[in-house]
């Protein structure tokens, strides 16, 4: 096995586990002088939230600390407390790959991440550097803070395509339709008849059209019905005079979200959204609670086909809603991300930082790294056929086990980052699925992608909580919808949201005069 002494860096310094944390007074440490100069370098990461290892010293764990004499130390911050403990002041070197653009201005301009050059990561991460300037040469636009940059450039080669609605085929046929309904007003005729026409055929009034990601990402809700209204209420999109507007605050917005209500009222939307997330959608879905869902992408429903066989699920899948928009639209992503940004004291220890781009640079470029870091081990985790990974069991269907081998996304945070690895990601099957799902689909997505605003790190927490607590209330509440948003319109625009889209306007015409 290839050993780091390759790099010629055997001099470099290693850090004190101190070095990750804060001293007493607030200020990050920089231990880097005690290194030992065989000592391994530590890095304390968080690069996931999700893809958590169970086990400290798991096998991926052993395996990029024997290839990089370094040692890693897991801190496992999740979604609901990371902040938390940033706050406290365990800060890891290496941050969750799901940071808003909002957290990372606030957390620049205080000081707890660390700014890098982009001349040095293009040094040491050229082959990653080339593919994602390939793709977008402005992924560079979204890291830079005060004329800083943030972080190493991300981009979600699958953002550009869109979120697919898909319902339960066993349902439709019970109801009458041989196909995916390809209008809003079919959809409303599709979930009034699943939810009174007892399509499971039970005898119970016990099943739903859809339900909502109420709890975790509200950019998801519903996204299917808004988009056929041309909107993403959680977006910034373009007015007809060329401006920057908030999707959140439009009239499209607003129609959609009276549609809403009227299912809501009517029975035929979930209860529970509100307090749903993905995983109790999936299990909702697999348990014939409800008919449709529109928060899954192409590989999401590839990677559920055996499930839904095994829960007796013939999903069909069908193409963006025609509603007032006038044409079939669904969401997307975006492919630009927010950069994968690291703790202030990265800054201060070059070799620390050095060390990391480079790991970084042989998980997106090497093959043999990429799989041991993305799928395991071959032969034990995953198999190659035609160059793709097939995953075994109990590994294929079971994340836990994943966990405790730690592969997957919490060491390797630029997974599927770089097109010349896709090769592994893609079976004949799975890209066949691909093509054939998304054909004539067209996408609405942010029109200015995850770009930080120094007014959104001044007024966004503001503004998000008051949009979630009116799109939240004005789906399930009995008032008069036109005079309530006119009011949570005018108070978002006060509390900032202006300055917001001013600002949001002028960076956008500037990237088109700078074109």
């Amino acid at each position: 096995m290839k050993r780091w002494k390759r790099f010629g860096l055997a001099g470099l310094l290693s850090v004190s586990l101190v070095a990750t944390g804060c001293s007493s007074n607030g200020k990050v440490n920089n231990d880097a002088e005690k290194r030992g100069e065989d000592d391994p370098i530590v890095i304390m990461t968080n690069a996931s939230t999700w893809d958590m290892p169970t086990e400290d010293d798991n096998p991926t764990q052993k395996y990029l600390e024997e290839r990089f004499n370094v040692r890693f130390v897991n801190m496992r911050g999740n979604d609901e407390n990371f902040k938390v403990k940033v706050a406290s002041g365990e800060i890891p070197d290496i941050f969750p790959h799901n940071i808003s653009e909002a957290d990372m201005t606030n957390w620049a301009r205080q000081g707890v991440i660390a700014s890098i050059s982009i001349d040095e990561i293009k040094k040491y991460m050229p082959t990653y550097v080339k593919e994602v300037e390939e793709i977008d040469p402005s992924a560079w636009d979204v890291g830079i803070i005060d004329g800083k940059n943030y972080g190493v450039p991300r981009i979600w080669l699958n953002g550009s395509y869109g979120f697919i609605p898909t319902y339960n085929g066993d349902w439709l046929k019970a109801i009458g339709y041989n196909e995916a309904p390809k209008t809003l007003e079919e959809l409303e005729d599709v979930f009034t008849k699943f939810r009174n026409n007892d399509p499971d055929g039970n005898g119970k009034m016990d099943t739903y059209g859809m339900s909502g990601r109420g709890k975790d990402v509200r950019a998801q809700m519903f996204n299917s019905i808004y988009a056929a209204y041309g909107v993403n209420p959680y977006q910034f999109m373009l007015t007809d005079e060329g401006t920057v507007t908030w999707g959140g605050i439009t009239d499209e917005a607003k129609e959609a979200t009276k549609l809403l209500r009227k299912w809501y009222t009517e029975g035929l939307i979930d209860p529970e959204f509100m307090t749903d997330n993905g995983e109790l959608i999936g299990q909702k879905w697999s348990s014939h609670k409800i008919g449709y869902v529109d928060n899954s992408m192409y590989h999401h429903l590839f990677g559920g086909m055996e499930a839904d066989k095994t829960n007796g699920t013939n999903p069909v899948y069908g193409k963006g809603l025609i509603g007032p928009a006038g044409e079939s639209l669904v969401m997307s992503n975006g492919a630009l991300q927010v950069p994968l940004i690291f703790g202030k004291q990265v800054e201060e220890d070059d070799a620390k930082r050095i060390r990391i781009l480079q790991i970084l640079e042989e998980m997106t470029s090497v093959d043999e790294v990429y799989l041991r870091t993305v799928f395991g081990e071959e032969g034990v985790s995953y198999d190659l056929t035609n160059d793709a990974v097939v995953m075994k069991e109990p590994y294929a269907s079971s994340p836990d086990d994943a966990r405790l081998m730690g592969f997957g996304g919490y060491y390797n945070p630029l997974v599927e980052r770089d097109s010349s690895m896709w090769k592994y990601h893609f079976t004949k099957e799975k890209l066949e699925f691909r093509e054939t799902a998304n054909e004539g689909m067209k996408t609405i997505s942010d029109v200015l992608g995850p770009t930080s605003l120094e007014s959104k790190g001044m007024y966004w927490a503001t503004l998000i909580t008051l949009q979630d607590e009116f799109y939240t209330k004005a789906i399930i509440e009995n008032n008069d919808l036109d005079a309530v948003f006119e009011a949570f319109k005018e108070k978002w625009l006060k509390s900032g949201g202006q300055q917001v889209l001013d600002e949001a306007t002028e960076v956008y015409k500037a990237r088109q005069e700078a074109k």
